[in-house]
């Protein structure tokens, strides 16, 4: 199995207004993909209540870093109440929606991504030396750059959202 080192553990960002659905998942989709992650989506579930849709929908970003490591990024969206509305933007009306979003954010570093170790269970020592000598540094400065992309995707969320807010 392969070894996932978490950098960032569910940071979650709440926001409670007005805010366009379809810019949001777009802009986010498009974020990760320009940085040459393959998004893929784990879940997308919708209910339909009176007070509004709720939404639930589950992110996983991968990029392979090398053969043996990759980065991965997940999000989780959980929308509560959103409901269409009108809004005046300069002087057009916009139809946009309004509700409650929690978004969670992780990243992690994966190592033995392909489970080279793991479908020879003979060399498992190996695995132990590989990553503590000759790949330790490797992965020290891989860990940095997962933990400053997962923050980065974090404050893209915070910072998107809160643009609504003016």
């Amino acid at each position: 199995m392969a070894n996932k080192i978490t950098l960032l553990d569910s940071e979650k960002i709440t926001f409670n207004g007005v805010f366009d659905l379809k810019e949001l998942y777009e802009h986010l989709y498009e974020w990760l993909n320009w940085r040459k992650y393959d998004v893929s989506e784990r879940k997308y579930k919708e209910k339909i209540k009176p007070t509004g849709k709720d939404m639930e929908i589950k992110w996983e970003a991968n990029k392979d870093i090398d053969e043996y490591s990759s980065f991965r990024i997940e999000m989780e969206a959980m929308l509560f109440g959103i409901n269409d509305v009108e809004v005046q933007k300069d002087t057009a009306k916009v139809k946009m929606q309004k509700g409650e979003i929690n978004v969670k954010v992780s990243a992690h570093l994966i190592t033995d991504r392909k489970e080279m170790w793991q479908s020879r269970p003979q060399f498992s020592f190996l695995q132990a030396f590989y990553e503590k000598y000759l790949y330790r540094g490797a992965v020290e400065r891989m860990k940095s750059e997962v933990w400053k992309i997962g923050w980065d995707f974090y404050n893209e969320v915070k910072a998107f959202l809160n643009l609504y807010t003016f």
